[in-house]
């Protein structure tokens, strides 16, 4: 049947079900949102660039910057400086995870608060594909290490 043969009971039935459909999209949205944000975890994203795309709410507590502060920011300047304590290269690193992630799957590094306070964080990093089949952005959960430097 038809678009323009379709009866009005029908028509008003593909609206309620559209309808629930929002509805559950809208809850699914909302439950994502609150899992995100109030996680005890740093999660973030970075372009290929290095610039930030997303903070989340721990994130912004943990490192003392508020998301507009830093969204479009590059993480060497922000939360890293170009080398740690030690004298390891940053930013190689931060080339290195967007080039081969894979490669860094899991890594401990020296990061910075906006305090100054350096602070060893422990982090998950995974590659997100885009449309063409290349790496998009990269997913950064990040979790505190006891041990501050």
């Amino acid at each position: 049947m038809d678009d323009e043969n379709k009866s009005k009971e029908e028509l008003l039935a593909e609206i309620a079900k559209a309808r629930r459909r929002i509805a559950e999209l809208e809850a699914s949205e909302e439950r994502y949102y609150q899992i995100v944000h109030n996680a005890n975890s740093i999660i973030m994203c970075m372009d290929t660039k290095g610039n930030l795309t997303f903070f989340n709410e721990f994130a912004q507590r943990f490192f003392g910057f508020y998301k507009e502060e830093v969204l479009g920011k590059n993480v060497i300047g922000t939360i890293l400086s170009e080398k740690d304590t030690s004298g390891a290269d940053l930013v190689a690193m931060i080339k290195d995870i967007v080039e081969n992630p894979e490669r860094h799957s899991v890594n401990e590094n020296e990061n910075i608060r906006s305090n100054g306070e350096r602070v060893r964080v422990l982090w998950t990093n995974k590659a997100i594909i885009g449309d063409n089949g290349s790496i998009k952005e990269i997913l950064c959960i990040g979790n505190v290490s006891a041990n501050k430097v």
